[in-house]
């Protein structure tokens, strides 16, 4: 199956949406298994191991999809405006699709992981009563959802954990025409400005409330044990993890790699000097992103405050940097292998899937988890063995959600405003 190359096609997205997600993935289900097993003790020892970085550095690559989303957003917003007039109906039309593109599939499911999952299973930890969302969701928060505000209010109560994801690309999308208009208007250095501070108001948040709140880290161990000891005590997840003012750096990005792309154009040829040192300097920040953290897991005393607030404040910009990198190259033509491999067709189908399967993956790795009728012993079999049977349906359980679902409200919406 050959695929066209043209001035509109970027076949190597789907690569990446796809292995990131996979990647997402193993982590949750690896680090949501370790709550029924019987030697959890040694599996946190595993974040001794360096190698253990891999897993405990997996939140990273969130910021994949938002530099992708913002990547997007600018090459279609300008791709767009090229097509008609910058008005109010085109404005319009940019906020309520992006609104019912995601809603409809995002609302159903929260709703069958809040009425449904009660009866899906049974066994000694399975939570019958409420199923896999917590009270405050159930009787109080729920509506939050279709605001995209749950990360917000009272973060700790929001419906479908993974719904943290959404409300942040959402509310980037609300703010993103700040960056947009300007730079369809022809004021270009004023959209780099714009996008640049973006950049330093999620450096700057994440700097100042680390200082201001000394107990929070970055570390995934850490904060289970703050959370068990220190209940009442403001969490890094509620705090920084979810909140858009410290998440905002990697769509920014996303939107000034999609301005660079416009800009150079599909054809671009970059020195080859260039295209080296941009390579050395990616691979070295993603080695830098992932193992920076391996002294605070492997000692007792971790890592000082002033590293670990500088791992947080630079790792996610230079995360989407390097993630920046790649698309611009593979955009241009010009990353060979890696080009090919991730615009493989065999990813098509299944990026099809991938919001369904975002949406979904958790409930099934709870399922799953929580039929168990006793814990189980957790070795790297094990790991693997969980990891591709929820892997597989996940995406199994994405397609009727996306035939019956998604497809049906995308093609409603497409004749309803005649895009």
């Amino acid at each position: 199956m050959e695929q066209k190359k043209s001035e509109n096609s970027f076949h190597f997205i789907n690569g990446i949406r796809v292995l990131a997600l996979f990647y997402i993935i193993f982590c949750h289900s690896f680090l949501f298994g370790m709550n029924y097993t019987v030697n959890n003790l040694d599996v946190i020892s595993w974040s001794h191991y360096f190698i253990f970085q891999l897993i405990t550095s997996a939140v990273l690559n969130v910021d994949t999809f938002f530099v992708l989303s913002g990547f997007l957003t600018a090459i279609l917003f300008v791709r767009q405006v090229k097509k008609e007039k910058l008005s109010r109906r085109f404005m319009f039309l940019y906020y309520i699709h992006r609104y019912i593109r995601l809603t409809p599939t995002f609302i159903i499911i929260m709703f069958m992981s809040i009425y449904l999952t009660p009866y899906l299973g049974y066994g000694p930890a399975y939570p019958s009563q409420q199923g896999f969302e917590s009270e405050g969701c159930r009787n109080h928060y729920w509506w939050t959802a279709f605001f995209y505000i749950g990360n917000l209010i009272k973060p700790q109560n929001m419906c479908l954990n993974v719904s943290w994801y959404l409300f942040n690309d959402m509310q980037f999308h609300w703010v993103a025409p700040l960056v947009l208009i300007p730079f369809v208007l022809g004021r270009k250095k004023l959209a780099y400005i714009v996008g640049i501070i973006y950049i330093f108001i999620s450096m700057s948040s994440v700097f100042g409330l680390l200082l201001y709140y000394p107990h929070l880290n970055p570390n995934n161990v850490r904060n289970a044990i703050q959370q068990s000891t220190q209940p009442t005590e403001p969490t890094y997840f509620n705090v920084i993890y979810v909140a858009p003012w410290c998440r905002i750096s990697a769509y920014a990005i996303g939107l000034l790699t999609g301005f660079l792309v416009i800009n150079k154009g599909r054809t671009y040829s970059i020195n080859s000097k260039i295209k080296l040192i941009g390579n050395l300097l990616t691979t070295s920040s993603f080695l830098v992103c992932i193992f920076s953290m391996y002294g605070d897991y492997n000692s007792v005393n971790g890592l000082n405050r002033a590293s670990i607030i500088a791992y947080d404040m630079l790792s996610r910009p230079a995360w989407s940097l390097a993630i920046g990198w790649i698309i611009f190259l593979c955009s241009i033509t010009e990353n060979g292998i890696v080009n090919k491999i991730l615009s493989w067709p065999i990813w098509i189908p299944l990026t099809r899937l991938n919001y369904a399967t975002y949406l979904i993956h958790l409930t099934i790795i709870y399922i799953i988890i929580y039929n168990q009728t006793m814990p189980f012993y957790y070795q790297p079999l094990t790991v693997i063995n969980n990891y591709v049977s929820q892997l597989f349906l996940s995406y199994a359980a994405a397609i009727p959600i996306l035939i019956f679902v998604e497809r049906p409200f995308f093609i409603i919406e497409k004749k309803l405003f005649k895009r």
